[in-house]
């Protein structure tokens, strides 16, 4: 009689570990879901700042192009001289 009360208990607990089991992969899925989508509005993001500094960038660049140009001369001189040592 203990035996089959101990089944039981056994088959009980198996049951309620492949539910956990059904469980913690459903939250995880849906976990990565949520991550995935929260990335992908971070790169948006992103493009949209780079966009709008590029933006700005070639406003300046057309407003001042010889300072624009000696200041890039000036970063590629610095750029040597730190690359050269």
């Amino acid at each position: 009689m203990a035996d089959r009360s101990l089944d039981k208990e056994f088959d009980v607990l198996k049951n309620d570990l492949g539910t956990l089991k059904e469980d913690v992969a459903t939250i995880a899925k849906l976990l990565a879901r949520k991550g995935s989508a929260q990335f992908n509005e971070a790169v948006d993001n992103g493009k949209a700042r780079v966009q709008a500094g590029v933006g700005v960038l070639e406003e300046q660049i057309t407003e001042r192009p010889l300072t624009s140009l000696l200041v890039a001369f000036g970063v590629g001189i610095l750029l040597g001289k730190l690359t050269h040592r």
